[in-house]
């Protein structure tokens, strides 16, 4: 059992994921969450705590480092807290060991501008894109998307625009200060698609083991509910290589995820994103590798990921459910049959069923 303090900011689903193998390993344990409404505080696991604001954030976190002999292990597992944390407590890499880490690489790829550079310069396929606040009439060809550049409060997650009137309409909303933190960027048209996530456990930028999923169902706004481990050894080739580039030479340490779109009929594979923290199919990990409760207790040791036999898959039912109706898609409705699952858990049943109430 390890001697070491654990905290989880960020009640979410993938914060969910990680309090339930923390807790069964009998660890001294605080979920930090940011309402009543997060899965993770309905866990019998860990001792919760609310917080609200920075302020609430950085008393917290003091007061638990205040009767540790060492620093306590960190997972920040919310985009909201991880953009609040770099915005107003970056000390926090100091007083304990965040994962993941160092502050310089996820205060850098916080902005996706920063991060397509980056992916630029490994030789990945980007699409065109320029902040909100440097674009110009003519800059980019429709249909172009909206999203965050950096993690700020929006009316949405991601917008699709067809039209300098509708750019227009939706560049009147967003105030001015803050349309440096919006990409625009040309939407990549694919008819027969892969949505690739790439999930990898890293060490000083050493690639640990990966989980590669085709993304089958998702929600109008960008929700994942239904995935499938990619079973074609050449595109997982593929892509472990372009995750382990990016990565190469840095010190990143810590759980990523990495998006890509891929065209079947061609093979051309466009870079989305990379989310520098524990992400939303983070509980998928748990169903696949057998030896992840090492990993996430010791996270800095550099262990290999241990994959399980059979491919792979998962379902959010809730949020499946939403995205069916949204879709109005009721073909495979067998998959829940053959599915492991994320927050629904008979041993900690709680956060599932209070997502319905």
């Amino acid at each position: 059992m390890s001697s070491n303090i654990y905290i989880v900011i960020g009640g979410t689903p993938q914060g969910l994921a990680i309090t339930r193998i923390l807790g069964r390993a009998n660890v001294q344990l605080f979920v930090l969450c940011q309402s009543t409404k997060n899965a993770a505080y309905h866990s019998k696991y860990g001792q919760k705590i609310l917080f609200t604001n920075a302020d609430d954030l950085k008393a917290i976190v003091h007061e638990i480092i205040g009767f540790c002999d060492t620093k306590p292990i960190c997972y920040i597992s919310s985009g909201e807290a991880l953009a609040m944390i770099l915005r107003e407590f970056s000390e926090i890499y100091d007083l304990c060991q965040v994962i993941s880490q160092p502050y310089s690489l996820i205060q850098q790829w916080a902005h996706k501008d920063l991060m397509y550079r980056r992916a630029s310069e490994c030789g990945f396929q980007v699409a065109k894109h320029v902040t909100l606040d440097n674009y110009h009439p003519g800059d980019l060809s429709f249909p172009l998307v909206l999203k965050r550049n950096y993690e700020i409060p929006l009316f949405f997650k991601v917008a699709f625009v067809n039209s300098e009137d509708e750019l227009s309409s939706y560049r009147q909303k967003i105030p001015q200060h803050d349309q440096k933190d919006v990409l625009v960027q040309e939407r990549i048209v694919i008819g027969n698609l892969l949505e690739i996530s790439c999930q990898g456990y890293f060490v000083k930028g050493v690639p640990h083991g990966f989980l590669i999923t085709n993304q089958l169902r998702r929600a109008k706004k960008g929700l994942t509910s239904y995935i499938e481990e990619v079973d074609d050894k050449q595109l997982t080739s593929k892509i472990r290589s372009l995750a382990t580039t990016f990565m190469a030479g840095t010190d990143y340490t810590g759980f990523a995820e990495f998006e890509f779109m891929y065209d079947r009929e061609n093979g051309n594979t466009f870079f989305i994103e990379v989310n520098t923290r524990t992400c939303g199919l983070q509980s998928s990990m748990t169903h696949k590798f057998s030896n992840i409760s090492d990993i996430v207790l010791s996270p800095l040791e550099g262990k290999d990921l241990n994959p399980l036999t059979g491919l792979l898959r998962w379902m959010n039912i809730g949020r499946d459910m939403k995205v069916r109706l949204q879709n109005k898609d009721f073909k495979r409705i067998s998959d829940i049959f053959h599915s492991k699952f994320d927050i629904l858990d008979i041993h900690d049943i709680m956060p599932f069923i209070r997502q319905f109430i």
